[in-house]
């Protein structure tokens, strides 16, 4: 019996199958037919996404999703529970720091934020009553360093006519 492997190892013996294309890892046996490292078929060539399948362990994977998921396990993605104004007014104070034309931005970061509290005590479950207060706490900050900017657009020519 031990003899008859051998000779079959004997026979099965091809170079080209020592090492896998995909992930250069070096087979086990002279007899397999799959890289044990990344599951590529050892007698195939190499192809271009051979190295990256290979690195998420991918190898005979399908990437055809549309089959695997069922209609009743997609998510609808229009229904959350979340705060939009105050999410809306987390948006407007981050776009409110971009230095002169961020001023813009104030207002409507204020009214929002003031409207994204109110729906947050209305309706506790939706949460977000932090980040709205934050944001409003913040763009009064921004305000100033925005009032502070656009003064300096008028004090820095003065400076250079008096000297």
């Amino acid at each position: 019996m031990k003899a008859r492997a051998e000779k079959l190892n004997r026979d099965n013996f091809q170079p080209e199958n020592l090492h896998c294309s995909a992930c250069g890892a070096e087979s086990r046996r002279l007899s397999a037919k799959f890289c044990f490292t990344c599951g590529k078929l050892l007698n195939e060539g190499y192809q271009p996404l051979d190295t990256l399948r290979a690195s998420y362990r991918m190898q005979g994977k399908s990437f055809l999703r549309e089959n695997s998921v069922s209609v009743n396990d997609s998510a609808d993605i229009f229904q959350r529970e979340q705060n939009d104004m105050a999410q809306s007014a987390w948006a407007c104070c981050v776009y409110s720091m971009v230095p002169y034309l961020g001023i813009l931005f104030i207002p409507i970061t204020l009214i929002l934020g003031a409207l994204g509290i109110a729906a947050a005590v209305r309706h506790p479950r939706l949460g977000g009553r932090q980040i709205a207060m934050v944001s409003v706490g913040l763009s009064f900050l921004i305000l100033v360093l925005q009032v502070f900017l656009w003064a300096l657009l008028y004090i820095i020519p003065e400076l250079g006519k008096t000297v």
